[in-house]
């Protein structure tokens, strides 16, 4: 595949079944992101289901830990 100039490419399988599969740099990290961001949300939701006894932590509290 061509590479436009100012364009990075991630691989993400070069020998697979389905042949050489690549993506987006840019893209794949704004995505990576954003599905974190959005389980560490979905986590917090729920975690008084999960562990009804554990202490929450706020998510501004977590964000100052990165």
């Amino acid at each position: 595949m061509p590479q436009s100039p100012g364009k990075a490419n991630l691989v993400l399988e070069n020998d697979g079944p389905l042949g050489r599969i690549v993506v987006d740099m840019e893209a794949f990290f704004e995505f990576s992101f954003w599905i974190a961001e959005e389980l560490e949300d979905m986590k917090a939701m729920w975690a008084h289901k999960a562990a009804p006894n554990s202490k929450q932590i706020p998510r501004e509290e977590r964000i100052k830990k990165r």
